[in-house]
């Protein structure tokens, strides 16, 4: 008979929450996962292993309720969109409700009061309100840049050998730095967390990669990989924004999105412990390397298959980028009454307070 307790894995068809069910499932514990939709890859598979799938809004405090009957450990993650503090706000008053006995919680490492991204600033104040909580513990993850962002180009990498970077002076070897910890690795320290979480009470770890590296760096790695030549260009913000918007990118990530490729820009994921030893610590194994997510990542892809079809279509998706009108960032943001600071935004480089507590 499993004693172990039932633990909620939310967003459950995310890139952290389904390794994070997959690896409590191997541990023998019982996972029930929180998804939107339940034909998603990771629903699927989580269902293969035995999970119990919950269909659910994470928006409505109703279905969070209803996710956590029965829970006494979960594993918070707010996807990645709008409305990301009334999720977390939500999630905290079901949790508590609920008398949970710990809670993993995903932060992100930019997280700050007063920076350009809504987003950013959103999860600075969800992060305090987890802090003032009174009858469940939490552990947090701080990670960098996760290593799946890395693979949004690998169509025009692996056909026509560019690596096409918003950073300026990404060719030159000295910006871009973070330690990319695999979603694999982040997922198997959450579990392992969760296993037994007395002794993680309260404390905030930063899982990476086991070495820093550049954008140029990422560059060569995955030449090696894909045994063919990889060049970085540059390309203007304008391009970059062409370029998500042609491939569907909703607006409210890319108005995001184009704030934390300035932070990277600044290395601001390289700022204190850049490389820490938390993967090891927590489940005793080392962290995967760069090279190893490139491998897997670019051998599930079917549009890293080098052929005449693939390379055709890479090239349509260049054009079809050139002829996308780029969008208006200042426009949309004042579209959805974005808060504009009397004081002013600031880039988590330039903010003392942030500095502080990150070095």
């Amino acid at each position: 008979m499993n004693n172990n307790p039932l633990i909620l894995i939310t967003a459950a068809n995310g890139h952290t929450g389904l390794q994070a069910g997959k690896e409590l499932i191997s541990l023998g514990f019982k996972v029930r996962a929180m998804v939107r939709n339940e034909k998603g890859v990771g629903a699927l598979e989580l269902a293969q292993l035995g999970a119990e799938i919950f269909v659910g809004d994470m928006d409505d405090i109703r279905d969070l309720r209803l996710a956590l009957k029965g829970v006494q450990r979960a594993y918070f993650c707010s996807p990645f969109g709008r409305n990301s503090l009334s999720r977390t706000v939500s999630f905290i008053i079901a949790a508590e409700e609920a008398k949970l006995e710990h809670v993993v919680y995903m932060t992100q490492w930019l997280a700050s009061e007063a920076h350009h991204s809504m987003m950013t600033k959103e999860h600075w104040l969800g992060d305090q309100i987890v802090k003032m909580h009174q009858h469940v513990d939490y552990t947090f993850l701080n990670p960098g840049l996760f290593a799946f962002t890395y693979f949004f180009t690998a169509e025009s990498v692996a056909q026509l050998g560019i690596m096409p970077s918003v950073l300026k002076r990404a060719a030159s070897g000295k910006v871009g730095l973070n330690a990319p910890p695999s979603e694999e690795d982040q997922g198997r320290v959450i579990a392992h967390i969760l296993k037994d979480p007395s002794s993680h009470i309260g404390k905030t770890y930063r899982p990476t990669g086991p070495k820093e590296i550049s954008i140029k760096e990422v560059a060569d790695i995955f030449q090696k990989v894909l045994n063919r030549p990889v060049k970085v260009r540059e390309v203007s913000e304008k391009m970059f924004l062409k370029a998500v918007k042609s491939e569907g990118w909703p607006e409210d990530q890319y108005c995001n999105v184009r704030y934390y490729m300035k932070e990277l820009e600044m290395n601001t994921f390289a700022v204190g412990n850049s490389v820490t030893s938390v993967v090891k610590d927590i489940t005793g194994r080392e962290p995967e390397s760069f090279e190893v997510i490139a491998k897997r990542e670019f051998s599930r892809m079917p549009e890293a298959k080098r052929t005449t079809v693939n390379k055709l279509k890479a090239i349509y998706h260049l054009i079809r980028t050139l002829l996308t009108p780029c969008p208006n960032m200042s426009t949309y943001e004042k579209s959805v009454d974005l808060p504009n600071f009397m004081r002013g935004m600031e880039f988590v480089a330039s903010n003392e307070r942030w500095q502080e507590t990150h070095h």
